[in-house]
């Protein structure tokens, strides 16, 4: 029996391996030629450009259109925080205008409402420590993507030219053309 269940996951694994090998010779059979791939650039909405994309701009849009999709999935978690800190920075401040009182050249201060402000500035303190790793993940996923559209602008910089205040879409193959308002600015 033992040896049954050694050669049956040998060869399970044996045919993983091969899979994988030919999933991968797959996808680079499907490798995305550039051609599926074009730049249209506008000026005061008027389109004056038309370009496919070269192998090493589809690269470097694939490479910052990922770190994009990446980006997307690190803000889920931090955006719920951040409505919560929100909120809380917003209790503190109510309660700082009214536990500080001035009337008649007097100061009055509310100890009370200073212990509720103290106590949920702590909340918010835990709220950020417990979720540092997500913010600097945030971070540090912003950096890679400041890179990548910056490598990526300096690869279509040359295309563009002295066309000031552009307007520009990349799009797939077949994939109609954005108004004009929709489109990111390139300057």
């Amino acid at each position: 029996m033992l040896k049954y269940l050694v050669a049956l996951t040998i060869t399970v694994t044996v045919m993983s391996v091969s899979f994988a090998k030919n999933t991968t010779k797959d996808f680079q059979k499907q490798k995305i030629s550039n051609e599926e791939y074009r730049m249209i650039v506008f000026q005061d909405c008027q389109q004056v450009l038309v370009e496919p994309l070269n192998d090493q701009q589809l690269s470097s849009y694939l490479a910052l259109t990922t770190l994009s999709k990446k980006m997307k999935q690190l803000e889920k978690p931090v955006d719920k925080v951040s409505a919560q800190m929100s909120r809380l920075g917003k209790q503190i401040e109510a309660l700082s205008s009214k536990a500080f009182v001035e009337h008649d050249g007097k100061l009055t201060i509310d100890k009370t409402l200073l212990a509720k402000q103290k106590k949920i500035s702590n909340q918010l303190s835990t709220l950020a420590s417990n979720h540092e790793d997500d913010f600097k993940a945030l971070e540090t996923q912003g950096k890679k993507i400041e890179l990548a559209a910056n490598n990526f602008e300096s690869l279509i910089a040359p295309l563009i030219g002295d066309i000031k205040n552009s307007h520009i879409q990349i799009l797939k193959s077949g994939e109609p053309v954005k108004p004009c308002n929709l489109l990111s600015t390139y300057s």
